[in-house]
């Protein structure tokens, strides 16, 4: 049929130009450089997001994590005190707080009291006032100003101001110092400890657990107790001891467990171990309540509230030891 054959050809012409033209979307997308900006911005944000979120994880996961304090075993027997050598000019030294004021003036006393040769430095730190420092000296106690900005603790911020006992070094006008914690109080007379033979660039002090040992009987230890102990100033040890801070560990944050680390490099040979007759800590007559008291000559009130604001409950029998004082 002719009008049949004339509408295939139409269609088919209809078809044929359709599927010529290009099919363009109502609204083509085209890159500009003015997406630069956005897409940069969206890319560093979502970078330093997934830091944030990787970086809490992290820190959630460490934070009940303790850093495990290792036994070390040394080539070292504990002092007898049978190789002494002259104390020459020797001084015990402490440091200050507005808070450890009336730690440092029972310290005195109690040296005092136990007709001590040597005197008595005090380190005070930003905090004690200028009435508490004149207070300090009209007792007989020698000064000197040690500012925090001065120190450095790459460990434990909130123990920064344990790092002025490095400060015992640069003392090089004395031949021979004790440091000793202002919440401690001698209850005898130990003037011996400024009489033991030291090594060039060592120390002599406790551990940091009790024991009262024999002589021969060599020392095993987590930390050193730097709440007692002799040095001998020198500049060059002072130097020494300040370079390796960041660069060896501290288990605690605070000086104690830096040198306790600093002189586990040289194996504790620059190490001379009395015992805790010298340093005992007050937790250890809880521990031991059979323990003798007499054959303690430091005795150290460690923990808080410190004796001086009423002390820890539990420990009312050291309290009036520190009260009669």
């Amino acid at each position: 049929m002719p009008g049949a054959a004339s509408g295939q050809v139409t269609k088919a012409r209809f078809i044929f130009t359709i599927s010529r033209k290009r099919i363009v979307p109502a609204t083509e997308w085209r890159y500009t450089k003015r997406m630069d900006f956005p897409a940069i911005t969206l890319g560093v944000l979502s970078f330093l997001m997934i830091g944030a979120v990787a970086y809490f994880i992290t820190r959630r996961s460490s934070a009940g994590k303790v850093t495990s304090r290792r036994w070390y075993e040394t080539r070292r027997g504990f002092d007898a005190f049978d190789v002494l050598e002259p104390s020459g000019k020797a001084a015990w030294v402490t440091s200050c707080n507005r808070e450890y004021f009336e730690g440092v003036l029972k310290l005195h006393r109690s040296m005092r009291q136990v007709k001590t040769e040597f005197p008595l430095v005090c380190f005070c730190t930003d905090s004690t006032t200028a009435e508490q420092e004149r207070a300090l000296i009209a007792a007989g106690i020698l000064t000197r100003r040690i500012p925090l900005s001065s120190l450095t603790n790459p460990y434990k911020h909130k123990w920064l101001e344990s790092f002025v006992k490095l400060e015992c070094w640069k003392l090089t006008d004395y031949d021979k110092v004790c440091w000793i914690d202002s919440d401690t109080i001698q209850l005898q007379n130990s003037d011996e400890l400024m009489n033991v033979s030291l090594k060039p660039h060592g120390i002599a002090c406790a551990v940091d657990h009790e024991v009262f040992p024999e002589p021969s009987e060599h020392v095993r230890l987590r930390m050193i107790q730097t709440g007692v102990f002799v040095l001998r100033p020198a500049s060059e040890t002072y130097e020494m001891i300040k370079a390796q801070l960041g660069k060896v560990e501290s288990v605690d944050g605070s000086d104690q467990g830096f040198l306790t680390s600093y002189y586990a490099l040289s194996s504790f040979d620059d190490v001379r171990f009395f015992s805790s007759a010298y340093n005992y800590m007050k937790r250890g007559l809880k521990r031991h309540p059979q323990f003798d008291l007499s054959e303690i000559k430091i005795l150290h009130y460690v923990g808080h509230p410190k004796p001086w604001n009423g002390g820890e409950p539990g420990y009312e029998r050291l309290q009036r030891i520190w009260d009669r004082v």
